[in-house]
């Protein structure tokens, strides 16, 4: 199984999960995925505005946030989420089936990212 990143930016405001308010601060976003033989398919889904049914957290951000680009690693989910633990998360946003991180959305300097990203693809 592949791992992926997508490269949000957002507007500052809350998403709403349920009975959870997750509070987003404007700026760049990183969120982390898996998927196996169909990862166009499942990153192409979180490209998409109009969604007939949400399934994952990151189904409820394209209310507040614009998907830039997306990146596939061959690292699995929770390897690069602990990568990117180092930067501002959103707690427990995208990770309830992940007991290892506290979150697999990520608040990141552009510059940041793309110097982790080199970090990881060497």
């Amino acid at each position: 199984m592949k791992g992926y990143i997508i490269v949000f930016n957002c507007k500052k405001g809350e998403v709403i999960i349920k009975s959870k308010i997750f509070p987003i601060k404007e700026g760049y976003y990183v969120y982390v995925g898996s998927c196996g033989l169909y990862c166009d398919k499942r990153i192409s889904r979180h490209f998409s505005k109009e969604k007939r049914k949400k399934h994952w957290h990151i189904d409820y951000l394209s209310e507040l946030c614009e998907p830039l680009f997306a990146i596939v690693l061959p690292q699995q989910e929770k390897e690069i989420a602990k990568l990117l633990s180092e930067f501002d998360y959103v707690k427990g946003f995208g990770s309830t089936d992940d007991n290892e991180n506290p979150s697999h959305l990520f608040r990141v300097s552009l510059i940041s990212l793309l110097n982790l990203i080199r970090g990881i693809s060497e």
